[in-house]
């Protein structure tokens, strides 16, 4: 069983923050992540950013006025691709930002509680696994 000071469900904006901040009072920390594609959470992979980048090119496009409609599916399709980089870009910078780190460990997996201070995380790769982790501090903040 690997042991952890601390292991954080989820890497969104409290986990990565959270992970982060004991990584630099010294913890060592593990990050758990159900999908690879949310890395770094709602507001970066399918929230606040990808919307506003696609409302973004929707008024370049208007400001472009295309005249048939194969002009506006182009203008469409590159919306998506644009956006899809972007998301891409900063779902990378947010998983390097963690894993680059010595005392953080980022695990890509669904977790569950085995008891209050142990968690059990399932991984899909080419077969099923199980892996046990435990943690023996408490943050008091």
């Amino acid at each position: 069983m690997k042991k952890y000071d601390a292991i954080i469900i989820g890497f969104g904006k409290g986990g990565k923050t959270l992970a982060a901040d004991l990584a630099n009072h010294g913890w060592n920390v593990a990050v758990v992540e159900r999908s690879t594609g949310m890395y770094g959470g709602t507001c970066i992979n399918i929230g606040c950013i990808p919307t506003k980048a696609l409302v973004h090119y929707a008024q370049v496009t208007g400001y472009r006025r295309p005249s048939t409609f194969e002009q506006y599916a182009e203008e469409f399709k590159q919306a998506i691709l644009a956006k899809e980089k972007l998301t891409s870009l900063l779902r990378e910078k947010n998983f390097k930002n963690l894993d680059d780190r010595e005392t953080v460990t980022v695990y890509t997996g669904e977790a569950s509680f085995r008891s209050p201070y142990e968690i059990v995380v399932k991984t899909d790769h080419q077969y099923r696994s199980h892996d046990d982790y435990s943690y023996d501090k408490r943050y008091r903040g």
